[in-house]
């Protein structure tokens, strides 16, 4: 019984090839459409986008770009949403986004929702890894409890061991971006969280069109991040529940007083 509709669908498809056709050309717009509605609900105002944030020194002055810019008010203090964005990283507590969706498409990351006090610590120099393959971006700059920088250059290669620069497969002689993290303090105990990137590549504008790598990047990335907005303030408002498969684990075990985790938020 469960096979008919499949199988149904099938048929209709063999019988109407035109369809089949529309079906697999509409299905990914479909897709980046729906990335590009949910992730513009975050999206900075047009004053926002032109306001000086750190990181902005960080491409060539030279460089042509396209920025992407969403942001979220937390109602936390500023001092609890930075304890959940210290701990960003495939390597430490994740990306906050939907992980299961992440390791779908090979990246080895699982979100945390307790503190761990070694991954509290960023320095300028470590790498942000968010592919256990090497893709992610340096971090350039941090001011503890406000905001760190990040850069990913192929005409500047990463100093750090396992990390690097990606250089995407279209043709380009080099690809840039900025992913950068920025807290601002807000009345009544509230903050802004604030996520800039800045992307070039070259020749800008001729062997690939500025249309096509926003959309072809700019669309998980605009949904991704969005999300990671969403979750960070649900963990920084105390709103997250533990993971299940954490508790049913952690049912089985005997903590030590230092050793066991502490939520954030």
């Amino acid at each position: 019984m469960r096979g008919r509709p499949m199988s149904s669908l099938l048929t209709i498809l063999r019988k109407h090839p035109r369809l089949a056709l529309l079906a697999v050309v509409l299905g990914p717009v479909a897709v980046f459409v729906y990335f590009w509605v949910y992730g513009r609900g975050a999206w900075s105002s047009k004053s926002a986008l032109a306001e000086p944030l750190p990181g902005d020194d960080l491409l060539l002055p030279d460089d042509p770009f396209v920025r992407l810019q969403e942001e979220v008010t937390i109602d936390a203090p500023i001092d609890t949403v930075w304890e959940v964005v210290a701990q960003l990283g495939s390597r430490k507590g994740g990306f906050y986004a939907l992980a299961w969706l992440e390791r779908l498409c090979t990246f080895h990351i699982f979100n945390t929702y307790e503190k761990v006090d070694a991954w509290q610590t960023i320095e300028p120099g470590e790498f942000l890894f968010y592919h256990q393959a090497g893709i992610g971006s340096q971090v350039m700059d941090v001011e503890p409890g406000r905001y760190f920088t990040s850069l990913s250059d192929t005409r500047r290669p990463p100093t750090a061991q396992g990390g690097m620069a990606l250089k995407p497969p279209f043709g380009v002689t080099h690809f840039a971006w900025t992913w950068n993290f920025v807290l601002q303090e807000l009345p009544d105990g509230r903050t802004r969280f604030v996520n800039r990137c800045d992307t070039t590549w070259g020749p800008w504008g001729r062997t690939v069109p500025k249309w096509a790598t926003v959309i072809a990047l700019g669309s998980p990335s605009v949904f991704m991040v969005r999300r990671m907005l969403e979750k960070v303030k649900q963990v920084a408002e105390g709103r997250q529940r533990p993971s299940r498969v954490d508790q049913v684990v952690r049912s089985m075990g005997v903590w030590s007083d230092e050793a066991r985790p502490a939520p954030l938020g």
